[in-house]
C-alpha cells in the first residue's frame, strides 16, 4: 500500500490520537472520530501496560480530502460514570439511514487493575450530524470483548466484533432488530450461544497466529463485502489485512490476503506508546482506492491506500487453517 504519511498528530492537552473511525459525508467532508489520551499518562508496562491515568476519548477531525484533516472537537465524545469511566476507544462508524451509529470499546476499569479485563466490554452511541451525540450503553456480550461493528447485508443486520475472553477471534453474530436498545442486546445475549458465531480464529501463518481482529466495517462492492481486519502475531506485531466476505451470508470468508498489506515499518509504526503497530479502525473507497486509516505505535493517526484492482489480485480463496490455541 501507498503510504501518505501521519495525518494526525497529539495537540494542546492530548499526548496520543490513534486508531480514527472514518466516515465520507454527502457534502464531500472526511471525518474521522480519533481515540485520544490526554497527557499525564505513565506507561508502566508491555502493550496494554499503562496507570489509571490513562483514560481515552473520542476528538473530531475534518478535512476536504482523505489524507489533510484539522482538529474540530478534542472534547467530541467523552468517558461517562459507569461503563465507559476509564475510556472510550477504537470506534468504528457504520451509517444506517440519517444515522451514524459509533461502536466503540468501552472500559469501566482502569487499565492498571488486576481486573482490568472484567470492565472491557463494546458500547454504542450514535449522532446525525457529529455535533451531539447520544450513548446507548454497552451493547456487547458480557465478556471481555472489542472491535464491534454494525452493518446491513442482505436485507439483514449483522454484528462483527472481537472475543477476547479466551482467544482472540473475530465473531460474526446477528444484530437485534432494536438495536438501539441496549436492553434488546442483554436479552440476545442471553439467549445466544456464540460459539455458533467464530468467523475465524487465529491461523497458523506468522503473522496472525496470535489472533484476528476486526478493523474497519465492511464494505459492500460487486463482489462481497471487503473487509479490514488486524492480524496479531504472537511475538506482537500488528498488521494490516483484507478479507471478502459473501455479501448474503456474511459467516461466510471467500477469499483473503495471504500476506498483509502493511506491516509496521515506518518510525512511527515502530516505536510509541505501543511498539510494532497498525491498527485500522476505518476504511473507504474513493475514486478507485481503497484508503486505510490506521493508528500507528497507538500514538498517531496515518492513512495508506491501494488500487481496488491489486486488491482484487491480493485476494486469494480462503482456506482455513488455525493455530493452537493460546494456553
Amino acid at each position: 500500500m501507498k503510504r501518505h504519511g501521519v495525518i494526525v498528530r497529539p495537540t494542546g492537552t492530548l499526548g496520543a490520537t490513534f486508531n480514527p473511525a472514518a466516515a465520507h459525508l454527502d457534502d464531500g467532508r472526511y471525518l474521522l472520530l480519533v481515540r485520544s489520551v490526554p497527557k499525564g499518562y505513565k506507561k508502566i508496562g508491555p502493550v496494554n501496560g499503562f496507570d489509571d491515568a490513562y483514560t481515552a476519548q473520542l476528538s473530531l477531525w475534518e478535512g476536504k480530502t482523505p489524507t489533510k484533516l484539522t482538529l474540530v472537537n478534542a472534547d467530541a465524545l467523552m468517558p461517562g460514570n459507569s461503563f465507559d469511566r476509564f475510556g472510550i476507544e477504537d470506534p468504528r462508524i457504520t451509517k444506517i439511514g440519517d444515522t451514524y451509529y459509533i461502536f466503540y470499546t468501552a472500559l469501566a476499569i482502569g487499565l492498571a487493575q488486576k481486573n482490568a479485563k472484567d470492565g472491557i466490554r463494546i458500547a454504542m452511541a450514535s449522532t446525525k450530524d457529529f455535533k451531539t451525540f447520544k450513548k446507548h450503553g454497552v451493547v456487547g456480550p458480557d465478556r471481555c470483548s472489542k472491535a464491534g461493528t454494525l452493518f446491513m447485508s442482505g436485507g439483514k443486520l449483522h454484528f462483527m466484533w472481537k472475543d477476547e475472553q479466551n482467544e482472540e477471534r473475530t465473531m460474526m453474530s446477528p444484530a437485534p432488530a432494536d438495536f438501539e436498545n441496549p436492553d434488546a442486546w442483554k436479552k440476545f445475549w442471553a439467549e445466544r450461544d456464540i460459539e455458533k458465531d467464530k468467523l475465524i480464529v487465529a491461523q497458523k501463518s506468522g503473522y496472525e497466529n496470535f489472533g484476528v481482529e476486526p478493523g474497519a466495517p465492511p464494505i459492500e462492492i460487486d463482489q462481497g463485502l471487503l473487509t479490514v481486519y488486524s492480524s496479531i502475531s504472537k511475538n506482537f506485531k500488528w498488521t494490516i489485512s483484507v478479507m471478502l466476505l459473501d455479501k448474503n451470508d456474511p459467516t461466510k470468508i471467500i477469499s483473503k490476503t495471504e500476506v498483509p498489506l502493511l506491516k509496521p515499518e515506518r518510525k512511527y509504526e515502530v516505536k510509541g506508546d505501543v511498539n510494532n503497530v497498525v491498527f485500522p479502525c476505518g476504511a473507504l473507497i474513493d475514486k478507485g482506492r481503497l484508503y486505510v486509516f490506521y493508528g500507528a505505535a497507538d500514538t498517531v493517526c496515518a492513512v495508506a491506500s491501494e488500487s481496488m484492482t491489486a486488491i482484487m489480485k491480493a485476494l486469494k480463496p480462503f482456506k482455513n487453517d488455525p493455530a493452537a490455541p493460546k494456553l
